[in-house]
């Protein structure tokens, strides 16, 4: 297929109300020797066509080639093709790494199949038009028309930006249009219950520079709040709050997060897009309001958020329980997606670092290590022999689920990160990520950048850096929060450049091709302290080195009859580097720390007597493995938040 030279998946049109532009994605190559650049070939080459074989077995596909003829027979949940949908977006994303038969095959008949199922008037939707065709546009708050009709523009905009041509596209404006003749007059403006249509809408006014897309989004945003996101037919689903839907403030007002937490993330990101194209200042102070909100009360120390199964919700401030921790992986994708244009627009290191745990721990952990399985929820502890009654609470990753949003938007994910890596001004070039690969592009001032980027990031904090470019401008380096101190030489000269106020090392000069930058963000492991207020972790540490966050696992317990869940850590003993291989990935970095195990014996006030009669007590030694690594060796028992001795 022929390509062109593309922009990612978020491209500001004015660069008045950013701080920095993204890189087009031909710009940044991450490398196989790295770990993003090998898990990007790793997803292309295996994760994807297992999307693909798995959205052909579970009749998702054939919803749409099918529609509209005797053989229909719609399968799956209501908004399935999203799955399509969002799975085109990451095959589309990826065929600058890697593409086969199969999937431009796919990508064809997919195409095809929803071309088919468009209507004359620009609709598509499989489950309305086949099963439900007197509902359409009355479900706002359950129909996920929208949401779909959202991940379906996405698709395109993808495809458009890497592709020379692109059918999606002309199938994804006669929908967006179909919306705003629909939805744009006085008195006839819905808004979702769940959002994604508003960032799509903004993307493709983008990419097309039709305005009525940016105007419909900005009414579909600022039109929340009011409690007006209702359905005439509940079609039997349950009912829910208007906090559930992000309709109980307006976009301005709500500065905490509450609801569902992946639809009011995604919500954030496409009122972060609103701003950086219309600057309301209004809109800014909020979302910052809201992020602190989130982050400081209501994640997850592995960068999870939603402590609640009930509504897939935000907890209270607070409420953090680890084995009943929801944590759905599509919320952590979202807090992605959005802490990225907060870091766009503001230029705060505070929100790479947030990108970056969410990364390097669910959104790694949340697939295995052969890239076909995956979690849907992501606790920070397993019981031993722990029971699970539906998939979304799964004790292992699985292949594919009833509802199947996470595993496509792994896809998508991680088919664009070089994307992340690094933003532009007219003269300031900024590294966000750390990992092996080349950097080449032209600022606005006239300024080539050429960089060679040299590391085992997250594994250790050294960065090596050869300018490959002449060129003059001002490169920052974020100084990641976790990092306490750090040292730069330029050329072998060491550097006495400082963090800056918004949390970078800056320096501004005549760089000449050959020049080389050693940068070591000094990475030590460390036990962490929870929040007195985060009940289920008092009396507990957790282990981090860098940006990973480690867990301890059944498969490291050496001692016969023992079970992780009885360890308690030494936290005055030293902790020491150790290695662990994990199938399919080979040798990794682990941690050995030391504790002891204990069990009590059963008493007649057991399991509450004071004190319990102890059964076995004995010092021992445990490795922790980084969390994103868990149960890609043997199901059983896992602990993030360990009791201490």
């Amino acid at each position: 297929m022929s390509q062109k030279h593309s922009l990612g998946p978020v491209s500001p049109v004015v660069d008045t109300f950013s701080k920095s532009q993204p890189l087009p994605l031909n710009e940044v190559t991450l490398s196989e020797n790295g770990d993003l650049g090998r898990w990007q070939i790793h997803n292309a080459k295996t994760t994807i066509p297992h999307l693909i074989d798995n959205l052909i077995s579970t009749g998702a596909l054939a919803n749409l080639q099918d529609i509209g003829t005797p053989k229909f027979k719609f399968k799956g949940m209501w908004f399935s093709d999203s799955d399509i949908h969002k799975s085109l977006e990451a095959l589309c994303w990826s065929l600058h790494l890697y593409s086969d038969k199969k999937q431009t095959d796919f990508l064809k008949e997919a195409t095809a199949a929803i071309a088919h199922a468009q209507q004359e008037d620009g609709y598509v939707n499989t489950y309305f038009q086949g099963v439900y065709p007197d509902e359409k546009w009355v479900n706002f708050g359950w129909g996920h028309e929208l949401y779909v009709g959202g991940h379906m523009i996405q698709a395109a905009v993808a495809e458009s930006r890497v592709l020379k041509d692109s059918p999606l596209l002309k199938i994804a404006t006669k929908f967006a249009d179909l919306l705003v003749k629909k939805f744009s007059a006085p008195g006839t403006l819905q808004m979702c219950g769940h959002p994604e249509i508003e960032t799509a809408l903004i993307e493709l006014y983008r990419e097309t520079k039709n305005e009525s897309y940016l105007d419909l989004a900005e009414k579909m945003i600022l039109g929340r709040g009011y409690e007006k996101i209702t359905s005439k037919r509940d079609l039997g689903f349950h009912p829910a709050s208007p906090s559930y839907m992000q309709d109980h403030k307006t976009v301005k007002e709500a500065t905490t997060a509450v609801g569902h937490s992946v639809r009011q993330l995604y919500l954030n990101a496409a009122v972060m897009d609103l701003y950086a194209e219309k600057g309301d200042p209004a809109l800014l102070k909020a979302q910052e309001a809201m992020w602190e909100d989130m982050v400081y009360t209501k994640m997850y120390v592995t960068g999870g958020l939603g402590s609640r199964h009930k509504d897939e919700a935000f907890g209270d401030s607070y409420e953090l329980p680890n084995d009943r921790a929801y944590a759905e992986t599509c919320a952590s994708i979202a807090n992605f997606m959005w802490s990225w244009r907060l870091l766009l627009v503001t230029g705060k290191a505070r929100y790479a670092d947030v990108m970056e745990l969410s990364l390097y721990n669910i959104i790694a952990g949340s697939v295995s290590s052969d890239g076909c399985k995956f979690f849907y929820s992501n606790p920070l502890q397993y019981r031993t022999g722990h029971f699970t009654a539906f998939d979304t609470d799964a004790s292992e990753r699985l292949s594919w689920y009833t509802c199947s949003c996470c595993p496509p938007n792994i896809g998508r994910t991680v088919a664009t990160l070089q994307h992340y890596m690094a933003s532009a001004t007219s003269d300031t070039f900024a590294l966000h990520l750390y990992s092996e690969g080349t950097i080449n592009t032209t600022l606005k001032s006239g300024a080539n950048v050429g960089l060679k980027i040299s590391t085992a990031y997250p594994n250790n904090g050294a960065v090596k850096i050869a300018v490959t470019e002449n060129g003059k401008y001002a490169l920052q380096l974020r100084i990641p929060e976790w990092c306490k101190d750090f040292s730069l030489s330029i050329n072998g000269t060491a550097s006495s450049e400082k963090r800056n106020s918004l949390g970078y090392v800056s320096i501004d000069r005549e760089w000449k091709s050959g020049d080389a930058i050693d940068f070591d963000l000094k990475m030590t492991a460390e036990f962490l302290k929870p929040h007195p207020r985060i009940d289920a972790a008092r009396g507990c540490v957790s282990l981090r080195k860098g940006p990973v966050i480690y867990a301890i696992e059944q498969a490291d317990v050496q001692d016969k009859g023992c079970f992780v869940d009885d360890f308690a850590v030494d936290t005055k003993a030293a902790i020491k580097e150790a290695k662990v291989s994990i199938p399919g990935v080979g040798e990794i970095p682990a941690l050995e720390i030391f504790g002891h195990f204990e069990t009590f014996a059963k008493s007649a006030d057991y399991p509450y007597a004071n004190p319990l009669p102890v059964e076995h007590s004995s010092p021992t030694k445990i490795t922790a493995i980084p969390y994103a690594q868990w149960g890609n060796r043997v199901k059983g028992g896992m602990k993030v938040w360990v009791p201490t001795q």
